[in-house]
């Protein structure tokens, strides 16, 4: 967030799990004409996208969205086939799979309202990819990002207005990440979020219809196998 709100002319739209009122903005610097809105959003909630767009629209006047990126996730487990838990798996798939296809359905009207060419951007994972051989056992993860996968590359063929892309942001020094790599042993993840989030604008930025819509590219404008 901090990387968008310094873009002049720019509103952003946060969304937090918890409550929205109690997340300090006060220390993001905002470029001329830039503006921040926070708002509750859990990927696990019927109503929350819905009701989130509705907000937008009626209490700030927002007529059209250019951008979504969806990069909410979670990681119940770090198990692998035999041992994870069908539970495990409703977890990531609730938040990972259906949360994205929740918010693509309420915010949708107003990516149609683009005039800039809409992009919906999801926030993927190389532990998605079928192809790949996954070094390390994972595979509520694993499944829930290679389901959500199949949906983005839908949503190329479904809608020839829209730019959309499953996006891969590396192994980062999150909490999930932190999470991953103690699981397996690693001391940290070897990426910093700010190297991250550089890597990940860039690719926003850079997708069109023509480039990187309707495939799965890393940070780095690597193109992942499905």
């Amino acid at each position: 967030m901090n990387s968008l709100v310094q873009r002049p002319n720019t509103t952003v739209i946060g969304t937090v799990r918890g409550d929205a009122e109690s997340f300090d903005t006060s220390k993001l610097v905002l470029a001329k004409g830039s503006l921040v809105i926070i708002k509750t959003l859990s990927s696990t909630s019927e109503t929350d996208a819905t009701t989130l767009i509705t907000s937008l629209e009626l209490s700030h006047n927002i007529t059209y969205i250019d951008i979504i990126i969806a990069n909410a996730g979670i990681a119940a487990s770090f198990d692998s086939a035999l041992k994870t838990l069908i539970s495990e798996l409703r977890v990531d798939f609730e938040v990972n799979t259906l949360g994205p296809i929740k918010l693509f359905q309420a915010a949708y009207p107003l990516l149609q309202k683009s005039q800039r060419g809409p992009k919906f951007i999801y926030i993927s994972s190389s532990t998605g990819s079928i192809e790949l051989k996954l070094e390390y056992p994972i595979l509520a993860y694993g499944v829930s990002k290679a389901a959500a996968n199949f949906f983005v590359r839908t949503l190329h063929f479904e809608h020839e207005d829209l730019v959309a892309v499953a996006l891969h942001p590396g192994w980062v020094k999150t909490g999930n990440g932190q999470a991953f790599a103690d699981a397996v042993g690693v001391a940290e993840p070897p990426m910093s979020i700010e190297a991250s989030v550089d890597g990940v604008l860039k690719q926003v930025d850079a997708a069109t219809r023509e480039t990187t819509s309707g495939k799965f590219v890393s940070y780095d404008g690597k193109i992942f196998p499905w």
